[in-house]
């Protein structure tokens, strides 16, 4: 009868054993599972990322493809497609028309007088008193920047929604004086 008693015993052991081995296996599958499901939406998190910085990065460079013409004696919207080097990854660029928001005169203390493109700039003692604009005690010189904002927007090739608006503030010299 001893011996009956120690075999059941043995069997229920056996079973405890198989029960807690597939508790264990079910915890780790689940851990495994919910690993891979965070690896996967880290990975598309990166992803969009990297698109968004590679279109911000097209939406600039057509922003400095513009600014690097003439883009003030008349300007106007342009599309462009900019390729980011990458296979099928090349950008739509819309770059909206620049426009001038304001002239301001530049200042006398702001010019260098080593540089050569600011010393047209310099009223010189003899025409200070001449009533030439902007040559006067105000401390303004013979030179102004007008202001222009320029805009444009990347499309991704892999959606039809353009990503965030990159802006660019540029100064142009003009003469004191001049409009936008």
């Amino acid at each position: 009868m001893n011996r009956s008693g120690r075999i059941g015993a043995q069997c229920k052991q056996a079973g405890a054993t198989l029960l807690i081995s597939m508790i264990f296996l079910m915890v780790i599958t689940l851990i495994v599972v919910s690993s891979i499901k965070a690896v996967n939406v880290n990975t598309r998190l990166v992803g969009n990322m990297q698109a968004q910085k590679e279109a911000g990065a097209a939406a600039q460079q057509a922003i400095e493809n513009t600014i690097s013409t003439d883009f003030t004696a008349m300007p106007v919207q342009s599309t462009s497609v900019i390729d980011s080097g990458q296979a099928g990854a090349a950008y739509s660029v819309f770059v909206q028309a620049p426009y001038c928001s304001g002239v301001k005169p530049i200042k006398l203390s702001e010019l260098d007088a080593t540089n050569t493109d600011d010393q047209p700039c310099y009223a010189s003692g003899a025409s200070q008193n001449t009533g030439i604009v902007g040559s006067g005690a105000s401390g303004n010189s013979l030179c102004s920047n007008s202001n222009w904002e320029v805009n444009a927007a990347a499309t991704p090739p892999s959606s039809t929604e353009a990503a965030p608006t990159v802006h660019q503030g540029i100064a142009v010299r003009v003469a004191v004086g001049a409009a936008c």
